[in-house]
């Protein structure tokens, strides 16, 4: 064959040509497999099987130090003394002063839940104090609910008055 190479060069190009088309399909193949694989989903394998990677990532999570989650704030439930003090302050004042509820453990946060219109916080402090304001604000947004602000940004009061008669 040797001979038959010498004698006609065309021939050497023709398999030169065939022997980079089979290196070229053969990188293709083992750059498929290496990569293909990495969109496909994992196949279900029987119920109760290890998956050798999973047990990789849990070995692995084991051994590094991780943080313990910090457990979430739980809000003290107000006294009986901050309810009393918190019904006494809704009754008592028609402008509603930010800064005045949130020294008021019982009424902290409410100020921002009545400005927002947020009628879910409001019902849940209604229950806890069961005020008259509060009740006749849960029934006006049950009514007519909305949305954004009662109070402009600077603003850290509410006139309760005004506020009733924006949700008629």
């Amino acid at each position: 064959m040797t001979d038959d190479v010498h004698k006609n060069p065309g021939l050497f190009k023709h398999l030169l040509s065939i022997a980079g088309l089979v290196v070229a399909v053969l990188i293709g193949f083992v750059l498929g497999l290496q990569f293909g694989d990495r969109n496909r989903p994992e196949p279900a394998g029987p119920e109760g099987a290890v998956n050798p990677v999973d047990t990789l990532v849990v070995a692995l999570v084991d051994t590094v130090a991780v943080p313990a989650e910090p457990e979430p704030e739980k809000t003290p439930k107000p006294s009986k003394t901050d309810i009393a003090q918190g019904v006494e302050y809704l009754a008592a004042h028609n402008r509603w002063n930010r800064d005045e509820m949130e020294k008021i453990p019982a009424l902290a946060g409410l100020w921002d839940a009545v400005n927002t219109y947020d009628l879910d916080q409001i019902h849940a402090y209604n229950d806890v104090l069961g005020s008259t304001p509060l009740t006749t604000i849960v029934e006006g947004l049950e009514k007519k609910p909305k949305t954004g602000f009662y109070a402009a940004k600077n603003d850290h009061v509410i006139t309760l008055s005004t506020y009733v008669k924006r949700l008629r």
